[in-house]
């Protein structure tokens, strides 16, 4: 079970942070949004990759629990279910833009008036990728905690969750919503999340 989730884990993160590196960063005006998700032929995919990649990293997470030592399994088990909530709101996010977001687009280029219908929906989407990335940021920081008393756990690998937690805090509070350093801890642990599923495969062999 540990390999396979840590196969999953490994797929989803590095789906995650590829077409995260393809995601353009939207003028978060509704005209601008919708004329740029209409000029883009992969904004659907794109998404789709970044919906899918969440879901193997919600599943495969727990291949890091499954290989834990006793005295981090309580810890571990909090991190990864308000990291799982929280991947799962980001998912409402992102999901709204493979779906609502390219129709909106689609209606617009032909005409069709629907940016005050758009941005408020929008809106809605974005706050909750806001509490995503803020509840990652908390788990980030429970990872660190507990997986930095581990003898056998890399001190720079603990570093990635600090500061994913930190610099995920920071950029959750201070960015604009809807810009992608709202998100800062989603990304910063993915990068964690493919470096540990690594580390436990080479372990499984």
């Amino acid at each position: 079970m540990t390999r396979l989730l840590s196969v999953l884990l490994l797929a989803g993160s590095l789906l995650l942070i590829v077409c995260s590196a393809l995601h353009p960063i939207l003028p978060l005006t509704g005209e601008g949004d919708l004329a740029m998700i209409a000029a883009m032929g992969n904004w659907r995919l794109i998404h789709l990759g970044l919906l899918y990649g969440t879901g193997l990293i919600i599943a495969g997470i727990w291949a890091r629990w499954t290989a834990a030592e006793p005295e981090e399994r309580s810890g571990l088990g909090v991190a990864f279910v308000v990291l799982g909530i929280g991947e799962a709101l980001n998912g409402v996010n992102i999901g709204f833009m493979a779906g609502a977001g390219t129709e909106f687009a689609r209606l617009f280029s032909q005409g069709v008036d629907v940016l005050q219908v758009y941005q408020a929906a929008h809106l809605a989407a974005v706050m909750s990728g806001k509490l995503a990335g803020f509840l990652v940021s908390v788990a980030a920081g429970i990872v660190a905690l507990t997986t930095g008393k581990t003898a056998g756990e890399p001190r720079w690998l603990v570093g990635i969750a600090w500061l994913a937690c930190v610099a995920g805090l920071a950029g959750n509070l201070l960015a604009r919503p809807g810009h992608p350093l709202m998100l800062t801890s989603v990304g910063l642990m993915s990068l964690w999340q493919a470096v540990t599923a690594l580390r436990l495969l080479r372990r499984a062999r």
